[in-house]
């Protein structure tokens, strides 16, 4: 597992030097394998357990003592031309000083990747993570330096480090999505993706220099067939270049979008070792191997099918779920990330591809985004009685009861829909006004990803959206043992402006989500995989593992950290979650949140494995 730390001091400081010393040597004297990337004047980047041409280190060789830095990571060599295959980035000196003298724009304008940079000029230091922030930058102090980190137990690990629990973020996290930008830890913040953060001896600033809004208005792709040439050349360079390194991969195999990845993959050229795996469960609407098997057929790509049992709840301890910087499954996930790992090593090694983000960036949505957008484009023209019509059908409602807001937002003030809540009888309502006090404190600052400028229309913001709240990230929830990395081509940059260039109505062609995808690959698969209309509806397993483990989840959360902290309502999680009692489906969709929450909890306060299976619990 490729990671890294970096420490920030004021180089003018003589007791923030020394506590940098004592940082460096701290890290030595707990790993050989950590090695030093970069040496300044109050900036140090080390690593550890480096791959060349997978995760390594980009040095930022600039001829001058005032100078430098490294990026850590993966570095690709930025193409503008969609078919292009991208290659791994050797910085040349001229490179690394345009780097530096744009304060690191011309890293995200010549280059693509997941990546951290870490680099100065004279006193001023930066810190610059990827649009997409795949590899997370986590930052935390001590004495004067600042610590950044992607793999959190690598800081758990010196106990001169406290740490303690946000609450309010937890809360927020229980009624509404998580949002990965904020962290529940009261001495860490996340550098955000895209941020390129400035420290000097006068204080902090922090910029974005990609700009997903300005994309969409630039060389817009209106026609359906060039767009949908285009967006095929950027899925094949893409994974051809993501490929690359490896002997072969894994496809998580289930969806439209990663039987997409498969046809891309089965293109990679020879030698390239290419696997299926498809996870299903009992219920018809969680078993997709059906379409799976066709494409497997079709490609002559081997199948491994993976069935979801409904175990005992068994918690894994610290030798399968590591200390991570948000609540994380300790119970289901770490055994299926063990198959998977156990998988990849029988298969020879490799890489997992995995169709994340392909929902978003492809647009599968059946809202009205699309017709609002060509209204504000287009105005009143012909082709939007078809896409009433088509959003009419994606949405199974009538043309005039969807008619009304489209009218009202096509000639009205740019808006988008507010994210709805989703609390449960289970919560108390302190955890309400703890929400609430939580998001007025955000709503003061708006991303400037989501300001309406640009003249971008309401759903190119919607498209957008998803990008910040850093969902899709680096399976940072493993233990070194069990590692494998994860790619997901559909959050590169190249794909990612490929479709934020395309508009939503021609992103859904023939009036059907991923309509343009279909139309891109629909000869590279079977027929009945390109048209199909279903999509895996996978709660059922989470269901059935709740029910069958009920007494001791209710065990664990009556007496937890959650009740203690006033989230959850003792009195109503003894009366919801018994076997007598008929539970309403919202409330037992988040039981399993709540535990992966009490859990996390628990090892945050210093409670172990083994005290949990004392508690008879487990």
């Amino acid at each position: 597992m490729y990671r890294y730390i970096s420490f920030i001091w004021n180089a003018a400081d003589p007791q923030a030097t020394e506590t940098a010393h004592f940082l460096q040597n701290t890290f030595t004297d707990m790993s050989s394998a950590w090695q030093t990337a970069y040496d300044g004047s109050g900036l140090c980047v080390m690593h550890r357990d480096e791959e060349p041409n997978r995760m390594q280190a980009y040095a930022l060789p600039t001829q001058d003592e005032n100078s430098g830095g490294v990026v850590v990571g993966k570095l690709l060599t930025r193409d503008r031309r969609p078919e292009a295959v991208s290659r791994n980035a050797h910085i040349t000196v001229p490179e690394a000083r345009r780097v530096i003298h744009t304060s690191g724009r011309a890293l995200v304008e010549d280059y693509w990747g997941t990546y951290v940079a870490f680099f100065q000029r004279g006193p001023r230091k930066y810190v610059l993570v990827d649009p997409m922030g795949q590899l997370p930058c986590y930052k935390t102090g001590y004495r004067g330096v600042e610590i950044y980190f992607t793999y959190m137990p690598d800081v758990a690990a010196c106990r001169f480090l406290d740490f303690s629990i946000d609450w309010p973020v937890i809360a927020k996290g229980l009624i509404y999505p998580v949002d990965h930008t904020r962290v529940p830890i009261c001495e860490m913040t996340k550098i955000k993706s895209g941020e390129c953060v400035t420290i000097t001896p006068e204080g902090t600033a922090k910029t974005f220099y990609w700009n997903p809004q300005k994309i969409t208005q630039t060389d817009v792709i209106e026609d359906v067939d060039e767009a949908s040439r285009t967006l095929r050349q950027a899925i094949l360079a893409t994974v051809t270049s993501m490929a690359a390194p490896y002997d072969g991969a894994i496809d998580m195999i289930g969806g439209l979008d990663s039987s997409i990845l498969m046809a891309a993959l089965a293109q990679v050229p020879a030698p390239f070792k290419l696997t299926g795996l498809n996870s299903y469960e009992e219920d018809p609407g969680g078993d997709e191997r059906y379409y799976v098997r066709q494409t497997c057929h079709h490609l002559g790509v081997p199948l491994i099918e993976h069935k979801a049992e409904v175990s005992r709840f068994t918690v894994h301890g610290d030798d399968m779920v590591p200390i991570t910087p948000w609540p994380t499954d300790h119970c289901v996930a770490p055994t299926y990330k063990k198959f998977i790992h156990d998988r990849l090593t029988e298969n020879g090694g490799g890489v997992i591809f995995n169709g994340s983000g392909g929902d978003e960036m492809l647009y599968c949505h059946g809202k009205n985004y699309a017709v609002i957008d060509y209204l504000k484009t287009h105005g009143i023209r012909p082709p939007l009685f078809r896409l009433i019509m088509e959003a009419s059908r994606m949405q199974q409602r009538s043309v005039w009861s969807i008619l009304p807001s489209i009218m009202r937002d096509g000639f009205g003030k740019n808006r988008i829909e507010a994210v709805a809540a989703q609390p449960t009888s289970l919560l108390t309502a302190q955890v309400q006004d703890m929400v609430e006090a939580e998001r007025q404190r955000e709503e003061q600052t708006v991303h400037p990803w989501l300001e309406f400028r640009e003249n971008v229309t309401p759903g190119k913001i919607d498209h957008i959206e998803p990008l910040i709240f850093g969902q899709y990230k680096r399976e940072e929830a493993m233990v070194p043992e069990h590692f494998f990395e994860t790619l997901r081509p559909y959050l590169s940059l190249p794909v990612i402006e490929t479709c934020l260039r395309i508009p939503l109505w021609v992103l859904l062609a023939d009036g059907k989500g991923r309509g343009l995808a279909r139309k891109a690959f629909k000869d590279l698969l079977p027929p009945e995989v390109v048209w199909r209309s279903s999509k895996s509806l996978s709660g059922k397993y989470f269901w059935s593992y709740t029910l069958a483990n009920l007494d001791k989840f209710r065990e664990l959360l009556m007496d937890g950290e959650l009740v203690r902290e006033g989230l959850l309502d003792r009195a109503s999680l003894e009366k919801t979650l018994n076997r007598d009692h008929d539970i309403e489906l919202r409330d037992f969709a988040g039981v399993h949140s709540y535990l992966s929450a009490e859990l996390w909890a628990r090892k945050m306060k210093g409670e172990t494995f083994a005290d949990i299976v004392r508690s008879n619990v487990a």
